[in-house]
């Protein structure tokens, strides 16, 4: 049996025969990436990289997720959503999208800050000492960013609560050399993952892995955060982070004849 980039093990289909919670994992900042999580199983992802068609691809990509896993709506028990930061578009119709079938189902639906998904799978195993600097594609020159470290107290001990991270600084906006200057360390150390620092070298000359600066959301990276915080009494708002006012702009009004 394979096993997924936390090194959890795959499975094929649901077996439905032992009542798990089922997961729809949806995140719409950066494309559009659909999962099923199954407990702590993964049943299936799907991701499509254009930015400009979630309306097209979202409905059919949660459709194949479900019928490749065997299950149907009615078998889930929640959503998970990606809450952002991301332009104003992309991320509504995943908000939108979960909210709807949400109320249409009966069942909750669980908002995750999408830096907060790339900073779990980045601290995952890595130790309550380790930090790491997520950074995203905020677009006009900007990146979205946010410090995390892993949740655990500083003596490491297990106390039983899932792991999950503590939000040092952020979400927030900004641009590449603002960031650069105030995480000079972290970034020089190499703990840095996202896209957003791939698209500025310049800015973010790091130590850090090439594949960790390609990492996009996993969705059922957010799924996991979503159980952890739902046995810890965590942050699971939907309200959307989009960090700044939509790339939308109003056509000046004519001008009254005199």
């Amino acid at each position: 049996m394979s096993a997924d980039v936390l090194g959890h093990p795959r499975s094929a289909s649901y077996s439905g025969t032992v009542r798990e919670p089922l997961i729809l994992c949806v995140d719409t900042s950066d494309g559009a990436a659909v999962g099923l999580l199954c407990g702590d199983d993964p049943l299936g992802t799907e991701r499509s990289a254009d930015a400009r068609r979630h309306t097209e691809t979202l409905t059919p990509m949660v459709e194949s997720v479900l019928h490749t896993a065997g299950v149907t709506t009615r078998d889930l028990t929640g959503i998970a959503v990606g809450t952002g930061p991301a332009p104003f578009t992309g991320l509504r119709v995943g908000l939108v999208t979960a909210m709807t079938m949400g109320r249409a189902l009966g069942i909750g639906v669980h908002g995750v800050c999408s830096l907060d998904a790339l900073g779990y799978a980045a601290l995952f195993g890595a130790g309550p000492a380790a930090e790491v600097l997520v950074l995203t594609d905020a677009r006009r020159r900007e990146v979205y960013w946010a410090h995390y470290r892993d949740a655990a107290l500083p003596d490491g001990a297990d106390h039983g609560a899932p792991f999950d991270v503590h939000t040092l600084g952020g979400p927030g906006v900004d641009t590449p050399a603002a960031v650069a200057a105030r995480f000079a360390d972290l970034i020089d150390d190499g703990g840095v993952v996202g896209r957003g620092a791939a698209m500025y070298p310049d800015s973010f000359a790091t130590a850090a892995a090439p594949a960790a600066l390609e990492a996009v959301v996993d969705p059922i990276v957010l799924g996991r955060v979503t159980i952890a915080r739902l046995s810890t009494g965590g942050d699971l708002s939907t309200a959307p982070r989009y960090l700044r006012r939509p790339d939308i702009h109003s056509a000046p009004g004519r001008k009254r004849a005199s």
